[in-house]
């Protein structure tokens, strides 16, 4: 089984559409249907498999690696994929005000304890430090880079197993005039760094160590694989991606049965 780590504002939602259009319904977006916790569980993940008996893949923010999941999972392969910080967090306050239904200033967004250093939070807990996010990054299968997808795609591929690593885009912002405002000034970039000093951390050792050794074990056709991957996906729309039996399958199973199981647990008809 691969699990996912989905970090906020990583292309996450394009891979889930990888995942998705690769194993169909035996992939979930996990929903955490325990109300006391808000990560999956091995006992969670186990209930999982009443409606996925032949679970091949999982993503969400609730996946994470330190808590336990091989327990119920002993060969469960992690993946996440990362992005440079100041960016990320830039683009996760642009996603808030224009998706999210967020009408706080920037000054005072970025004050929120649930923006400080994400990446390395969601790797390694919520009191996680740089440290041991950078310690953790050995339990991942692999780790790609948001600022690299089709290469980091093409390089996850072959490092778990992926079946069919096509995309189209699922999400794209209407505009980035609010991540264009806040990179060109200087006092923004300089509040987002104060909080994400961990996830700079993390960063400049997972682009100086971590993503050349895996690009240095993928070897010399990386290059040429890119190319032959980028050429066939340039011909991969929407109607392609949604419109795959394996896609299809996926959307079925959990929105007419996951789901509203979830929903069902938790008492909250708005989950999902």
């Amino acid at each position: 089984m691969i699990g996912v780590v989905h970090i906020h504002k990583t292309a996450g939602t394009t891979l889930a559409g990888v995942f998705k259009r690769s194993f169909g319904g035996r992939h979930c977006d996990v929903l955490v249907a325990d109300a006391s916790v808000d990560v999956l569980t091995p006992d969670g993940l186990r209930d999982l498999r009443r409606w996925y008996p032949r679970l091949r893949s999982i993503l969400g923010h609730g996946v994470r690696v330190y808590t336990g999941l091989e327990r119920e999972q002993p060969d469960i392969e992690y993946v996440t994929f990362l992005r440079e910080p100041i960016v990320r967090t830039a683009s996760h306050y642009q996603y808030d005000v224009q998706r999210g239904g967020v009408h706080l200033s920037f000054e005072e967004w970025i004050t929120h304890d649930a923006v400080r250093d994400r990446q390395t939070r969601i790797i390694a807990g919520p009191n996680g430090s740089a440290e041991e996010a950078i310690a953790l990054t050995a339990r991942f299968s692999f780790v790609g880079r948001a600022d690299r997808f089709d290469e980091s795609l093409v390089m996850m591929q072959r490092a778990v197993g992926v079946p069919d690593i096509h995309y189209a885009s699922k999400w794209v912002a209407p505009s980035n005039d609010v991540k264009k405002r806040l990179l060109s000034d200087r006092a923004a970039v300089e509040m987002i760094e104060a909080v994400n000093r961990d996830d700079l951390a993390l960063w400049d050792h997972f682009t100086t160590d971590v993503y050349p050794k895996q690009q240095a074990e993928y070897g010399l056709g990386l290059t040429d694989d890119l190319t032959r991957f980028q050429a066939a996906n340039s011909r991969m729309t929407p109607f392609r991606m949604y419109a795959s039996p394996h896609y299809a399958a996926y959307v079925a199973k959990w929105r007419l049965f996951y789901r509203p199981w979830v929903r069902r647990v938790t008492g909250d008809p708005t989950v999902g």
